[in-house]
């Protein structure tokens, strides 16, 4: 077995253990469980409501004609007419003031052992409610008698209490078969749920460990509910970003090993003269002072180049991770005339213009990280158009903004670089030359960079504009607080 298969076949152990499969048994139960919890106390919930409010009603009709059949028999007492032989199911007697039964109708069952004891007699005299009997499926009222003695009334309350019975053995009988039938339903249904779910865990566990960058998207239309279709959409969603996460994080690679490449080579070449000079020093080839000067000369060009590149590698480092600046207000119209002025070669048939369009334009920021950045722009209008092409510093406003735009009548920027233009040391091939007799130069390609770098820290933003002729960089900085620049007639500036 070949070294190189275990790491991958571990790596396979590694991705199953980190990709378990989904309990889907054990979530189909316990959703079930708590179905079937809530199902049976909704349907107890109901079945005690029912009973106790049928219990209530009739205890409410039994009340009514105890009412009613005790105060008829009142009234005829009172009347002095004689008893009426009992019609309804309610029992009466009538007691002297201690209790001593003296006259009866009905069953007298229903009101317990008799005769009743005066304090009781008394203490449910004038409670109109008729009250449980002690003993006694019953309820009986009570009231006195004018010559002192009690009508006490009752009825049986066993009908009553036998409907009730019948009526949660009825709830019974129903509710238990209906509650097992509600969780084998929710049991079958949670299950046939979870089985879609599970495969859709299972079509992104297999493409998640086919490959780091998955290519594969998980099918959605198989999927018949709207949930599971945005579990679905939710997969891959996720499987895209992971792959768009790794086609950066190669692109990201690319670029750095462009960068690191170009960045070796910028260093290679002064390196290589300066240690050439310094080797010939050591074997005495310089001993004639004219030679030892050029060659003097020549290392410290190259030192010098050294040292800008260094400088520029460590500006846009500082700048990405947010480097201090010098902020103070600072004259854009003045920045950009002066940079007119350093691009101006004499004798040259190349014509640059400063336009500005309102006064003033104060920016809060780092006065000499905006002339380079201004700088750079016509350092690549001088480097790559040709020499008796004209430019223009265009300085104006849009709404609450300053903006400088660097036009140029030359060749312009081919396409397929303009989304490159300002990564660090590209440098497009195809580049004209200021002058077609002489050769390219490139430069190092860290003028846009740093540009751009230096726009960005100080709030603003820089691109290249589409144009019919000739490259557009328009850059675009907040104005300083205060500073509300007025409306002024467009001035070209020598």
């Amino acid at each position: 077995m070949s070294p190189a298969a275990c790491p991958a076949r571990s790596s396979r152990r590694d991705r199953g253990a980190r990709f378990p499969p989904a309990p889907a048994k054990y979530l189909a139960r316990r959703l079930a469980w708590g179905f079937l919890i809530i199902t049976a106390i909704g349907v107890l919930a109901a079945d005690v409501y029912y009973a106790c409010a049928m219990s209530s009603r009739l205890r409410e009709r039994t009340d009514q004609q105890i009412v009613q059949s005790h105060r008829f028999r009142m009234e005829a007492l009172r009347a002095g007419r004689s008893w009426l032989p009992e019609r309804d199911e309610s029992a009466s007697v009538v007691t002297d003031g201690r209790g001593a039964v003296r006259l009866s109708t009905g069953d007298t069952s229903l009101l317990g052992s008799l005769p009743t004891s005066a304090a009781l007699l008394r203490e449910r005299d004038g409670v109109e409610q008729p009250l449980p009997v002690p003993g006694r499926a019953a309820r009986a009222v009570v009231d006195r008698l004018p010559d002192g003695g009690y009508l006490m009334t009752a009825r049986s309350t066993a009908s009553d209490d036998t409907t009730v019975r019948t009526l949660v053995g009825i709830e019974t009988a129903t509710g238990i078969p209906l509650i097992l039938g509600l969780a084998l339903g929710a049991l079958w249904s949670s299950r046939r749920t979870l089985a879609s779910m599970c495969e859709i865990s299972a079509d992104a566990r297999r493409i998640a460990e086919g490959s780091e960058e998955p290519s594969e998207r998980v099918p959605v239309t198989t999927q018949p509910l709207l949930e599971l279709r945005s579990a679905a959409d939710t997969y891959n969603y996720l499987l895209r970003r992971i792959e768009e996460a790794g086609l950066r994080r190669r692109q990201e690679e690319n670029r750095l090993c462009e960068l690191v490449d170009a960045a070796s080579h910028e260093l290679r070449t002064p390196l290589t003269t300066i240690a050439g000079y310094t080797q010939l020093a050591l074997i005495r080839g310089l001993d004639d002072p004219r030679r030892l000067d050029e060659a003097m000369g020549q290392v410290q060009k190259e030192t010098r180049r050294l040292n800008s590149l260094v400088e520029d590698m460590l500006l846009l480092a500082r700048l990405k991770h947010g480097g201090v600046l010098e902020l103070c207000q600072v004259d854009l119209a003045q920045v950009c005339l002066q940079a007119v002025n350093r691009a101006q070669s004499p004798g040259t048939p190349r014509s640059l213009r400063c336009v500005v369009e309102s006064f003033p334009h104060w920016v809060e920021g780092d006065r000499r990280r905006l002339e380079q950045a201004i700088d750079s722009l016509l350092s690549n209008v001088l480097a790559h158009t040709p020499a008796e092409a004209s430019a223009q510093v265009r300085l104006g406003l849009d709404g609450d903004r300053h903006v400088i735009d660097v036009i140029d009548d030359g060749p312009g920027v081919a396409e397929t670089v303009r989304d490159r233009i300002f990564e660090p040391f590209f440098r497009a091939s195809s580049s004209p030359s200021a002058d077609p007799d002489l050769p390219p130069r490139p430069g190092r390609g860290l003028g846009l960079s740093v540009a751009a770098a230096v726009v960005t820290a100080h709030g603003g933003s820089i691109g290249l504009e589409p144009s019919e002729r000739g490259a557009w960089f328009r850059v675009s900085l907040p104005a300083a607080a205060g500073h509300r620049p007025d409306a002024a007639p467009p001035m070209t500036l020598p």
